[in-house]
């Protein structure tokens, strides 16, 4: 029994020895499964386990690794040396994998340094997430510090923050609490990131308009800066492949001088950087200089053989600052009530007491707006048309001052005032701002810059005829006056079709919506005469045929040029190999080649005739067609005719441009506004090329 008993200790103490150390053994490999799973950075479910497969020695081993979830194994034929190699899931490396002599080390070395590793950069045992670009899904966050900088300059950019920002304490601190990895630039290094960002986009953009098909239409303005430094501004407009509206500043630069000369060669010299040579129109405002400018391009781009019907209509007048022209005419001259209005705000707003006192009365009154009195710019109508909106709104708190305040009326008594304004003049201001805020919503329309305006265009001038003549025919009314000065600067820029550029009339007949049903009962509300509105309708069809002449000649005619001329060719062979001959072959050789020539010119006849008749077949096409029923607000145009570019093909091709066009540079002047915030008398000293980084980008 002791025998026994001790044979059965000694065989379970060799069990408990033999289960402790598959015990040790498994926590060992625990721990390495761990290790390699931290260094490979994937993440499995508990539970799950890997089938046994054949290793690439040929032995049936469970593989310890879960590198083997990124690696395959490369055939026997694949092997060099003879040594088994395992090719990356993400990149085409393969690196040797033995199981003796290399094991999986290569393996996990390499998909941490692997460019195309997913899982490369996360270093963190614990994976963290952030929101994604739409704020709707959770990304995998990865810090990294190039990301970071680009990120920094971006904002600087954006908000329009001075460099010296990211030497602040507060900034730093801030930083530091979002992100303590970030190490953070200095500001000579963040003006370095901004230039590097410039040039990015700059050669991105470059090669871009290599490959653009459509043509171009810019807007052009200058601006004199705090610094009396003279800036031109040039942004171009185009709609790419996918039918989207773009927009870019391509450039933000320092001219010498605001003449026409000048701005001519500065943007030539744009131009040429960029690479553009096809060209639709250039917006400008009304200065003269521009009419040299444009005129001085037109000469330049007719050698480059980019332009629309040889230049005819390259030049297009900003129709934001015609209207503005033609309104500033009327409120010239300053009716009663307006003045008596504009008096007693500057009465309310020369002193914070009796700016108290009329807060007051508004509360008394239950008026509630968030708006209160503002004063106008004499030059500027739409700042007119603005004040009156907001006096308006606080009728009954003028009549209750004139009432209550003697303070407020002596005002206008002690200086001889126009004033105080009555329930009466507040009458008329209510009719006066009416009338301007018409005006108002038109030039709100021209000044679009995201979205296409040269098919409304039209739209609005004759709308802009109609309310004038209906106050202009009225002697009664109280705008008459008003209404007839500005028609008369309405008649010197709109009044007539031959001084307007076509292109804005076609804008409206490639709009599926209009198309030239709405011309001709626009000419008839605009012209009595049945003769005047024939020629108006026959100018419009003309510019639209020129135009099909134009983009058809550059589709399918210079095919069939090249297969006539191929033809030629290949008769003139013929013609030269007959003539080696012997003589009594030539004539005949001759005769035949007579025949060819007289055939080939009846052929290129009968062709010309046919095509002639058949030439317009597509604008008839797309003319007779029905209306569009979609009038409303959001009616995408654009989509339209990406749908129906494969059944207008030359049409298509000259909406995509004419709808790109804009009809005002209120995104120069933006750019400016822009400008004036980034030049201020605190950054006065950037250079010129770091101005157009900053606006430019």
């Amino acid at each position: 029994m002791n025998s026994v008993t001790n044979t059965t200790e000694g065989n379970t103490g060799n069990t408990q020895t033999i289960e402790e150390n598959t015990q040790t053994q498994s926590q060992t490999t625990e721990r390495a499964s761990g290790q390699a799973d931290n260094e490979d950075q994937i993440t499995t479910s508990q539970g799950e386990e890997e089938g046994d497969e054949s290793n690439v020695d040929g032995s049936r081993k469970r593989k310890k690794s879960l590198a083997w979830l990124h690696f395959e194994k490369l055939p026997p034929e694949q092997w060099k040396n003879g040594e088994p190699r395992a090719k990356c899931k993400y990149c085409p490396t393969t690196i040797a994998c033995h199981p003796t002599t290399h094991g999986t080390g290569g393996l996990v070395k390499h998909l941490q340094r692997c460019p195309r590793n997913p899982h490369r950069a996360n270093k963190l045992k614990q994976c963290m997430f952030s929101t994604g670009a739409s704020g709707k899904s959770l990304t995998h966050h990865v810090f990294r510090q190039d990301f970071c900088r680009r990120a920094l300059v971006k904002f600087l950019i954006l908000e329009e923050q001075p460099f010296r920002i990211v030497e602040g304490e507060g900034f730093k601190e801030l930083l530091r609490a979002l992100e303590p990895r970030f190490q953070i630039p200095s500001r000579a290094t963040v003006t370095r990131d901004c230039l590097k960002l410039y040039y990015e986009e700059a050669r991105r953009l470059k090669r871009y308009f290599k490959t653009l098909n459509a043509r171009v239409s810019l807007t052009t303005d200058t601006w004199t800066s705090n610094q009396n430094t003279n800036y031109m501004c040039l942004t171009a407009r185009w709609i790419d492949d996918h039918w989207a509206y773009q927009r870019r500043i391509l450039n933000f630069c320092v001219v010498e001088n605001h003449q026409g000369d000048t701005i001519a060669a500065e943007i030539e010299r744009c131009l040429l950087f960029w690479g553009i040579d096809k060209l639709f129109t250039i917006t400008v405002d009304n200065a003269s200089s521009n009419d040299i400018a444009i005129s001085t391009l037109k000469d330049v781009l007719k050698h480059w053989n980019g332009l629309v019907c040889n230049g005819e209509f390259l030049h297009l007048r900003c129709c934001a600052h015609i209207l503005n022209l033609i309104v500033s005419d009327g409120v010239k001259e300053m009716h009663r009530c307006i003045e008596a209005i504009r008096n007693a705000i500057k009465y309310v707003r020369s002193s914070p007491a009796r700016f108290r006192k009329f807060k007051d009365l508004v509360e008394k009154m239950k008026i509630d707006s968030k708006s209160l009195l503002s004063m106008d710019c004499l030059t500027r109508w739409d700042s007119t048309y603005m004040m009156l909106e907001n006096a308006i709104k606080f009728s009954s708190v003028f009549e209750r001052m004139a009432k209550e305040d003697r303070d407020y009326t002596n005002h206008f008594l002690e200086k001889n005032l126009i004033g105080p304004p009555d329930a009466y003049d507040l009458r008329q201001a209510k009719v006066f701002c009416s009338f301007l805020q018409e005006f108002h919503g038109i030039t709100l329309q021209f000044s679009g810059s995201t979205t296409v305006t040269s098919n409304i265009c039209f739209q609005n001038i004759v709308d802009v005829f109609t309310i004038l003549n209906e106050h202009v025919d009225d002697p009664n009314s109280l705008l008459c006056e008003m209404a007839m000065r500005m028609k008369i600067k309405y008649d010197k820029y709109w009044g007539d079709l031959q001084t307007l550029n076509p292109l804005l009339v076609i804008a409206v007949v490639l709009d599926p919506r209009y198309k030239m049903k709405y011309l001709t009962f626009a000419v008839e509300e605009m012209f009595q005469s049945q003769a005047q509105r024939e020629h108006m309708l026959k100018i419009v069809s003309t510019v639209l045929y020129q135009l099909y002449d134009c983009y058809s000649g550059g589709l399918d005619t210079s095919q069939f040029h090249m297969q006539i001329q191929g033809q030629r060719n290949r008769q003139a062979v013929s013609e030269t190999t007959s003539a080696s001959t012997c003589a009594s072959e030539q004539s005949g050789s001759t005769i035949t080649s007579m025949h060819r020539k007289r055939s080939a010119r009846r052929f290129v006849a009968r062709f010309e005739t046919e095509t002639q008749s058949d030439k317009y077949a597509e604008v008839e096409k797309y003319l007779q067609a029905e209306l569009v029923k979609a009038h409303e607000l959001d009616f995408d145009i654009l989509a339209w005719w990406n749908l129906n570019a494969m059944k207008y093909k030359v049409l298509s091709m000259i909406a995509r441009d004419v709808l790109a066009m804009p009809v005002s540079i209120v995104s120069s002047e933006s750019a400016f506004s822009t400008g004036g915030r980034v030049i201020d008398d605190f950054r006065s000293s950037l250079s010129s090329k770091m101005v157009e980084a900053l606006i430019c980008t």
